[in-house]
C-alpha cells in the first residue's frame, strides 16, 4: 500500500509540476521559483496524507490490540466470577437442602 501511496504522490507532485509549467508558458512568464513552490506544495501534501495513512494504520492496530486484550480479559474475569458464583451457589444449596430437611421432618 505505501509503495502505491509513494507512486501517486510522485505521478501527483509531477502533474504540478507540469501544469504549473504549461500554465506559465501559456502567458511567456515562465518562473523556477513558481515551479519550485508547486512541485514543493504537492510533495508536501502527498506527504502530509501519506503520514495520516501511516498513522491511522497505527491507530487501528493498537485498537485491535485492545480489542484482543479486553476481549482476553473479559473472559477471564467472567471465568473467575463464575467459579465464585458456583462456589456461593453450592454453599446456598446445601443450605436451602438443609432447610428443606429440617421443614419436613
Amino acid at each position: 500500500m505505501l509503495k502505491e501511496d509513494i507512486a501517486l504522490t510522485a505521478i501527483m507532485t509531477f502533474s504540478a509540476v507540469m501544469l504549473t509549467y504549461k500554465w506559465l508558458s501559456l502567458y511567456d512568464n515562465v518562473d523556477a521559483a513558481v515551479i519550485f513552490f508547486a512541485f514543493l506544495l504537492t510533495l508536501s501534501l502527498g506527504i502530509l496524507i501519506i503520514s495520516i495513512e501511516l498513522r491511522m494504520q497505527r491507530v487501528m492496530e493498537e485498537f485491535e490490540s485492545t480489542k484482543r486484550t479486553i476481549a482476553i480479559n473479559a473472559d477471564d474475569l467472567e471465568s473467575r466470577i463464575e467459579a465464585k458464583l458456583n462456589v456461593y451457589m453450592n454453599s446456598l444449596e446445601e443450605k436451602i437442602d438443609r432447610i428443606e430437611r429440617r421443614i419436613y421432618r
